[in-house]
């Protein structure tokens, strides 16, 4: 009796188990079908208009999904694009959760050019300034940092 009810539970939690995979495949795969067109919308954009705020912001988000670390994104920035921009934000970054590729291998962009894009609207100019103000800060107040960092004046 007791064999027969382990086995019933180990099947019971083996079926949730499939069930549940399946539907994450499938949410992976609709969340693909959104984020593709939504990339090609941002790409566009980015390629179409330089130099303006809402480009600035999309290039900023991309190369917050590129690489957080180097290149973080206020994500209140969303708040400022078109709403077509932003839903395309949105739907990159629903599908980028799945962590299956970095955005620049999805077949829109590729690498050089997201770089050329970050370079051309100063990522990585404001990256550096980071880098070089965390060590010297570092290096007159130690790891913490200075005192007042993170408070509004």
């Amino acid at each position: 009796m007791a064999t027969m009810m382990v086995r019933r539970d180990r099947d019971q939690v083996i079926a949730d188990m499939r069930a549940r995979l399946a539907s994450y495949e499938v949410a992976k795969a609709a969340a693909r079908e959104r984020a593709i067109p939504a990339l090609r919308v941002i790409v566009g954009a980015i390629r179409r208009n330089p130099g303006t705020g809402q480009v600035q912001r999309l290039t900023a988000f991309l190369g917050g999904l590129y690489n957080g670390p180097r290149f973080p994104f206020d994500m209140t920035d969303l708040r400022a694009l078109d709403t077509e921009l932003a839903d395309a934000c949105m739907d990159v970054l629903n599908y980028d959760r799945y962590s299956q590729a970095e955005i620049h291998t999805w077949g829109v962009i590729d690498s050089d050019e997201l770089n050329d894009f970050l370079v051309r609207d100063g990522h990585y100019y404001s990256a550096q300034q980071r880098r070089i103000g965390r060590e010297l800060y570092e290096g007159k107040f130690g790891e913490r940092g200075h005192p007042d960092e993170g408070l509004s004046g």
